[in-house]
């Protein structure tokens, strides 16, 4: 027969978990806190507490009625405060942009490549057409992803300098980890009207994200 587990041990056990709950939710309000007032103060650090406790963080922030969105935001600031100059400091034909299908119009006649992914025609129904001429002209690389694995086979084949992303916070900031995991400085522009269709973006802030150059 099997002794029962004394009575103290349990004791230990509970303070043991509670001591891991503190120190977990220390750490990621430390993080916040830096990550929005002093976003310069360890960036790297900051970073990596984030991607450390992204989703307890997110369920933590539901928990109180949080948006747990302003995770993914935050994520996607410090990497762009981080990668930026790198990004920058690339030569402009070496690099790529990513853009999500939802920003077609709903009577875009393009079709779908299995390994470029959407293959704009120009047909100008959509700020796409726009941005690939530009695109075109500097000889940067353009994938109108349909979706992540399109990201990962477009590092993985293409092997680009560097990498700019258009997407919804969650989207994007998934994409960015996994493409500066692969030591490819990237920077993104988040949607300024989300969902499934016809979404929308600044394509100002876009052009000048994608053209942008670190100075000497």
């Amino acid at each position: 027969m099997i002794d029962p587990i004394p009575v103290p041990v349990y004791q230990i056990i509970g303070e043991i978990v509670i001591i891991l709950i503190i120190v977990v939710v220390s750490l990621l309000l430390a993080a916040v806190c830096l990550a929005i007032y002093k976003r310069d103060l360890f960036p790297r650090f900051t970073l990596f507490v984030l991607n450390l406790f992204y989703q307890p963080s997110k369920l933590f922030l539901a928990y109180f009625n949080i948006n747990p969105v302003i995770i993914d935001e935050i994520g996607i600031a410090l990497i762009n405060s981080i990668y930026k100059d790198a990004y920058g400091k690339t030569v402009v034909n070496k690099r790529i942009l990513f853009l999500p299908q939802c920003l077609r119009s709903l009577e875009c006649p393009a079709k779908t490549s299995p390994q470029e992914g959407i293959m704009c025609k120009g047909c100008g129904k959509c700020g796409i057409a726009e941005i690939k001429d530009k695109c075109d002209e500097q000889g940067i690389s353009i994938c109108i992803a349909p979706g992540g694995e399109f990201v990962k086979r477009a590092i993985r084949d293409k092997k680009p300098m560097a990498a700019m992303g258009v997407a919804c916070q969650c989207d994007l900031y998934e994409a960015m980890r996994y493409v500066t995991s692969k030591d490819v400085p990237m920077v993104g522009v988040v949607l300024s009207k989300t969902g499934c269709v016809m979404t929308e973006v600044n394509w100002g802030d876009v052009e000048k994200m994608l053209l942008y150059r670190s100075s000497a």
